[in-house]
């Protein structure tokens, strides 16, 4: 009669444990979905974001190369050949 009390009572605490357990690792795996999610939205944003410094820098480069004080600094030299 003893070991049957005490079977019992392991199942009971273990059975609690595996609820707590399992209830642990929805909560842990919804923080997830979230997380993964906002990385989601991060990246995308930065990619907008660098599509458009991307194109900004280009204009910068174009606008810089077609200025006349930066043609008379850094002229293109002529190669020699002999």
């Amino acid at each position: 009669m003893n070991n049957v009390i005490h079977a019992d009572i392991f199942f009971f605490i273990s059975s609690i444990g595996f609820v707590v357990l399992f209830i642990m690792l929805v909560i842990i795996g919804v923080y997830m979905i979230q997380l993964s999610r906002t990385v989601v939205r991060i990246s995308k944003k930065v990619e907008q974001d660098i599509d458009t410094i991307g194109d900004t820098a280009k204009d910068l480069v174009l606008d810089l190369k077609e200025n006349s004080i930066f043609s008379l600094l850094f002229r293109k030299r002529k190669k020699y050949t002999k």
